[in-house]
């Protein structure tokens, strides 16, 4: 069942990266907290999705350029993570899970790009009356919509079972400690967000909110 679930999960989030509806439910940060509170583990989906949401930060996908499908990617590492991990935060296992999904999310963008050669061919319509050629692309535009949620679908279901996999068999022996652990992430998460400054506006234009932020996260640990 749960493969179920995350196939058609999948098969929606890969739609809203571009085919339908944009509702950014894409976006890892929204993607792993909803994929969490399907499974019945959301602050374990929004922990997973919020490193992500870091790394892709810094991709601006435009246009027809080629990049990664961090959305697909991220159901499926967070799927493993919550099926294979305890009731607590286990930093090694969500490790293991970031980095399977940041390679992970580059197979599911060479599967965009083959779309992308199947809706050329979609395209190329029949000659024929202005009528017949507008239902006939009404019709391929739609199929191209369920064949990009097929996609999805086999990209976050492989995947997921995949990380599944990956995850039993590497998660038990992690070599390193938990403090060492939260602390590469943390580290790796920070590094990213500081590299996406520039898409904002760079250190001159957001230096303010950015103070803020330092100031509210310093007096958050400092209460706790």
């Amino acid at each position: 069942m749960s493969g179920v679930v995350v196939a058609l999960w999948g098969g929606v989030i890969g739609l809203d990266e571009t085919s339908f509806a944009q509702l950014m439910l894409s976006r890892p940060l929204l993607a792993g907290g909803l994929t969490g509170l399907l499974f019945g583990r959301p602050v374990a989906g929004m922990t997973i999705g919020l490193l992500l949401e870091a790394f892709a930060l810094v991709i601006l996908p435009i246009g027809a350029a080629r990049y990664p499908e961090a959305g697909t990617a991220t159901v499926a590492a967070t799927a493993a993570y919550v099926e294979t991990a305890g009731p607590t935060l286990d930093p090694g296992l969500a490790l293991l899970a970031v980095v399977f999904a940041l390679v992970w999310e580059w197979l599911a963008g060479a599967s965009v790009t083959g779309m992308r050669r199947v809706n050329e061919w979609l395209t190329a319509l029949p000659a024929g009356a202005p009528a017949a050629r507008a239902r006939a692309l009404e019709r391929r535009h739609l199929a191209a919509v369920g064949l990009d949620f097929v996609r999805a679908a086999v990209v976050t279901v492989t995947g997921f079972g995949v990380a599944s996999v990956l995850l039993r068999a590497f998660g038990s022996p992690w070599p390193l400690g938990p403090q060492l652990t939260r602390g590469l992430l943390t580290v790796a998460a920070t590094a990213m967000l500081g590299a996406a400054l520039p898409v904002f506006g760079g250190w001159v234009e957001r230096r303010l909110p950015f103070l803020v932020g330092i100031l509210c996260g310093s007096l958050l640990l400092l209460l706790r």
